[in-house]
């Protein structure tokens, strides 16, 4: 299974979109490094975008919570957004949903940390 990271920016708000299952290897990788990356540009304003994530397991929990913990130590904020039911439920049954916020959808997260959306661009 091919996976990608792909980024876009709304005013101060960065959103990184994975594709593929955060199960540790290239892609989870991927998305820690560049979350650091962007902390040292001074970007502190990070959404990941669940929607193309199918599953994620421990090594992908371990990493959303190690970008959710860069980002704090920055006076940064990190959210989640468009989880599937089964990501949802399972950051539900580990309690992390009152540790890592998951918004509905994309632009909700945007919206939370002050961004604005372009038209066409979801």
């Amino acid at each position: 299974m091919q996976t990608t990271l792909t980024e876009s920016r709304h005013r101060e708000v960065t959103v990184l979109s994975p594709e593929g299952p955060l199960m540790g290897g290239e892609l989870t990788e991927k998305l820690y490094s560049r979350v650091k990356d962007l902390l040292s540009e001074g970007i502190s304003l990070v959404v990941i975008d669940l929607s193309q994530v199918p599953w994620i397991n421990s090594s992908g929990i371990g990493t959303l919570m190690g970008c959710h913990t860069e980002c704090l130590a920055r006076d940064g904020q990190f959210l989640l957004a468009d989880a599937n039911i089964r990501i949802g439920e399972l950051l539900k049954s580990l309690k992390l949903d009152t540790i890592l916020a998951c918004h509905s959808n994309i632009e909700e997260a945007v919206m939370m940390l002050g961004g604005e959306m372009a038209e066409g661009n979801q």
